[in-house]
């Protein structure tokens, strides 16, 4: 078997090559969609990483300084900084590109925390639209105590069923049982979507 793989080396190198190509490749941002639990642990892993920055950036320095303290000739000094580098840097370069990857993906959280507060604060502002006021320009309704009624835009009807109760800024239909809030209301009305629904009422 080992006498076939030397054989074949090239062959077999080529088929992983294929292989791995041929396997999918995520961004960060499907990553974190994957693995949404990546949140709590990139703070730490971070910290990690800073501290192997440090002990690395502390070995090539204390080399540099190593090499200095030396009666050196120029080239010789050249020449030990540049395998100091060669030999020390690699290191340094792969948590640095750690650390970047994973500030990077530390944005993405906060940039979704960020779009989910303000449509968050887009849905409560849409939830607060008086209803009473897009029913004046879309229903013809009457005074009934407290509430308003009308005839129920959600199915035909001679008599109206269809109440609009001002203080919790909802509706309900007595007789086909439809309820909900100011936004339910805008979709039917308007036959929008739910996000347009809240777009429109924000204006």
């Amino acid at each position: 078997m080992e006498q076939d793989f030397f054989e074949n080396e090239d062959y077999y190198f080529e088929q992983e090559k294929a292989w791995r190509k041929s396997l999918p490749k995520y961004s960060d941002k499907e990553l974190i969609s994957i693995f949404p639990e990546v949140k709590e642990i990139i703070p730490q892993k971070i910290r990690e990483w800073k501290v192997v920055l440090k002990k690395e950036k502390d070995k090539l320095k204390e080399c540099l300084v190593s090499i200095y303290s030396q009666k050196l000739d120029e080239f010789s000094i050249w020449f030990g900084e540049l395998a100091a580098r060669l030999l020390l840097m690699s290191p340094i370069m792969e948590a640095e590109k750690n650390i970047l990857r994973l500030k990077r993906m530390q944005s993405i959280f906060s940039q979704r925390n960020g779009k989910l507060e303000r449509w968050q604060e887009k849905l409560e502002k849409a939830r607060q639209y008086p209803i009473t006021e897009l029913a004046e320009s879309e229903l013809d309704f009457r005074q009934s105590s407290k509430n308003l009624t009308a005839l129920c835009p959600f199915h035909n009807e001679k008599n109206p069923s269809f109440y609009i109760y001002p203080e919790t800024n909802t509706f309900h239909c007595f007789g086909c049982q439809e309820h909900g809030d100011v936004i339910k209301l805008t979709q039917h009305l308007y036959g929008l979507d739910f996000k347009e629904a809240v777009r429109m009422l924000q204006d």
